[in-house]
């Protein structure tokens, strides 16, 4: 062996200086686990050694890997963090470890040894200073378990976030997020806090559910909390969030009917409690990093010169939720105000708040791809870097495993010299580092899936995710049911129409990409049963279930669609038959995603969907069953009996009344089953 190789092996030991530095001693796990995963035989006994050296010869979180002798690599670095990014730049480069191999389930390559003969790694050139995940509404994590743990998931959402370069986290949402950010810091990671949580304090309602959410009721609970958050954090490395919105993610004022909220005395409270929080922060943990969210409400009055706050705060600007830069739509005001063009005469610095992943305005995506592609992602945050927006970045990573694709793609923006990409490239380079075989045919696949999706808006970015169809679906049956004129909440896509002309206009929308969808679904099915295993297992959750929670769910709602136009204009109690039967064919369809879900094709992943309670497709589909047999009762006997008899029955069976009966009445499904085939020529 020469004297700038190294051999690890089943004899390689991970060692750190100081185990009671957590840090280190996650560091020394993961790397130790790598190695044991990579090798299989026993050289030499040696060790890779990891160690914090206030005198290391690199800047920030920098670290140097030195070959000290032909039996020892030490692993250096000024910080703790810098530490752990020298065993990831191990893992990722010698052992060959994909960063997102939990979340993939890559399959490393096996080799007896490795030698290792490049030690001059260091971490990228950043361009942004502060690059952070954040973990938002994390149902599928939440209600989820790995190796009988949650711990275990929410430390390869850690391991994770620091392979790709992150510094920053908001580990969670609410409770999840105070519940994990001890945790997050015990493997290096910086802290940050959701913007309707700032300081990362309690939430009022919670801890004081009897009271008005009301800071001018109760100015001093609502100091005790931000205080005791800040006590609880100083000294670690935190963001603090500064701001106030009020219960939850949505305005205080309403929570607070103490008065008439015009834009000026919003303006004051928020000012007031800003510069209370900061001086707060400035006195019990006087040099920490302070960020100021202009998201939601406070954008507008930023832009109406309102906001009057300190200036070394960093002003955190947030895209559509759709990625594009521009102001989120507030329910039915959707001004789409630039955000890239802002004047910053504080000269304060500046950073983002970015989705790749949403829940919030209907139509947005949760549990599949972004509706935008990978290439307007790219675009969008280097136009983002070009206006100054690059001191800090949080990306809405959603439950990560839906969202690997632009994950790894924004991660790369973080570098400097990053320039924008196209589709071809960004596929390109993901297909190949995760697929072995059929490369060009899936790269194909996944364009179609952007070439697919609806527009719901005028603007090309308002495009529809994969909660538009459920969320449409259960409003529809609500309305319809309840015998109600609008649909709620859907202003946003049918305006102020009546729900005939509201549904007729939403599947004006649908229809013409139905087929687009439904082509797709079949052309990942074919390929699906010529790929390899691994192949097929990565695509079936990466690309087939997201297209199909697109294309089952518009065609449900199509149906439903259909069914309502139709059962509107019966006039007899047989005209209800197809409706029936469009109700029944819609419930099938989104049963279907439940059971692709369950039936994943890694059993490790069968069981991560069920605590979706924002598409929720399983609620979504029993309202189709109750729809369906709605229509059963406007249009069968009130025994349900009469559409068997005659449609189903043998016509001497059915005359023979000697006994009324001799079974009970047909299930909904065997009956449209039977009436289906009965009657496939003559609806």
């Amino acid at each position: 062996m020469s004297n700038k190789e190294f051999t690890i092996s089943q004899g390689t030991k991970v060692d750190a200086q100081d185990f009671r530095n957590t840090v280190l001693k996650y560091a020394c796990e993961i790397l130790q686990r790598d190695i044991n995963r990579v090798t299989t035989e026993k050289d030499a006994d040696n060790t890779i050694y990891l160690t914090v050296d206030p005198q290391a010869p690199v800047d920030g979180d920098d670290f140097q890997i030195t070959l000290a002798s032909p039996d020892k690599v030490t692993v250096s670095a000024k910080t703790s963090l810098g530490v752990m990014y020298g065993a990831l730049a191990i893992s990722r480069d010698v052992l060959k470890i994909d960063d997102f191999w939990y979340w993939m389930d890559t399959v490393p390559t096996i080799q007896k040894t490795i030698q290792m003969t490049n030690f001059d790694m260091h971490i990228p050139d950043y361009q942004t200073e502060y690059r952070g995940w954040f973990v938002n509404d994390e149902l599928l994590i939440r209600g989820w378990k790995d190796h009988d743990s949650q711990r275990y998931i929410w430390q390869r959402v850690f391991e994770t976030a620091l392979r790709v370069g992150c510094n920053v986290i908001v580990p969670g949402t609410d409770v999840q997020s105070q519940i994990n950010r001890n945790p997050a810091k015990e493997f290096g990671l910086m802290i940050a806090q959701h913007h309707a949580e700032p300081l990362g304090a309690k939430m009022f309602a919670r801890e004081y559910p009897e009271l008005e959410a009301s800071f001018l009721k109760y100015p001093d609970l609502f100091r005790k909390l931000w205080r005791d958050a800040i006590n609880e954090q100083k000294g670690t490395p935190t963001i603090y969030s500064l701001g106030f919105r009020g219960q939850g993610d949505k305005p205080f004022w309403e929570d607070d009917t103490s008065r008439t909220w015009d834009d000026k005395a919003i303006a004051d409270v928020v000012n007031g409690v800003i510069k209370e929080q900061y001086d707060m922060i400035k006195e019990l943990d006087p040099g920490a990093p302070m960020a100021l969210n202009v998201y939601g409400e406070l954008a507008g009055l930023y832009k109406k010169g309102l906001v009057d706050v300190p200036d070394d705060l960093i002003e955190i600007w947030a895209d559509s939720g759709y990625g594009k830069m521009v102001s989120r739509r507030q329910g039915l005001d959707n001004p789409r105000s630039p955000l890239l063009d802002i004047p910053n005469p504080h000269h304060r610095k500046r950073g983002l708040y970015y989705h790749v992943a949403f829940h919030d305005l209907q139509a947005s995506n949760f549990l599949g791809l972004l509706s935008n592609s990978p290439e307007f992602v790219s675009s969008e945050l280097m136009k983002a870097r070009s206006k100054g927006l690059d001191t800090l970045e949080l990306v809405n990573t959603g439950n990560i495993k839906p969202h690997v694709l632009y994950l790894r793609e924004v991660a790369k923006t973080w570098v400097k010299g990053y320039t924008a990409r196209s589709n071809d490239e960004i596929l390109d380079d993901y297909v190949n580092n995760y697929y072995f075989e059929h490369q060009k045919e899936i790269v194909s696949l996944y364009e179609d899936y952007w070439k697919s999706v609806v527009q719901y808006g005028t603007h090309s970015d308002e495009t529809a995710g994969d909660e538009l169809s459920p969320f449409l679906i259960r409003r529809i049956i609500k309305t319809w049911l309840g015998g109600k004129d609008k649909l709620p909440d859907a202003g946003w896509i049918v305006g102020d129409d009546s729900l005939a002309d509201g549904v007729k206009k939403i599947d004006g929308m649908i229809t013409p990409k139905l087929p687009g969808w439904e082509e797709l679904v079949l052309n990942l099915k074919k390929l699906m049963l010529n790929l390899n295993q691994q192949d097929a297992k990565t695509l079936y959750g990466d690309l087939y279930l997201s297209t199909l929670y697109q294309a089952d769910g518009l065609k449900a709602l199509h149906l439903v669609i259909q069914a309502y136009e139709l059962s509107m204009a019966a006039k007899k109690d047989d005209d209800y038959l197809k409706p029936f039967l469009l109700a029944d064919e819609a419930y099938h369809t989104m049963d279907e995603i439940n059971f692709a879900q369950s039936h994943h094709k890694s059993t490790k992943w069968y069981d991560f969907y069920k605590n979706d309670g924002y598409d929720d497709m399983p609620l979504t589909a029993i309202k189709l069953r109750f729809l369906r047999h709605y229509l059963r009762t406007l249009g069968d006997t009130a025994d349900e009996d009469d559409w068997e008899r005659r449609f189903i029955k043998a016509p001497g069976e059915a005359r023979v009344m000697t006994l009324w009966t001799t079974a009970r009445e047909l299930s909904d499904d065997d009956l449209a089953k039977k009436l289906r085939e009965r009657l496939i020529d003559k609806l």
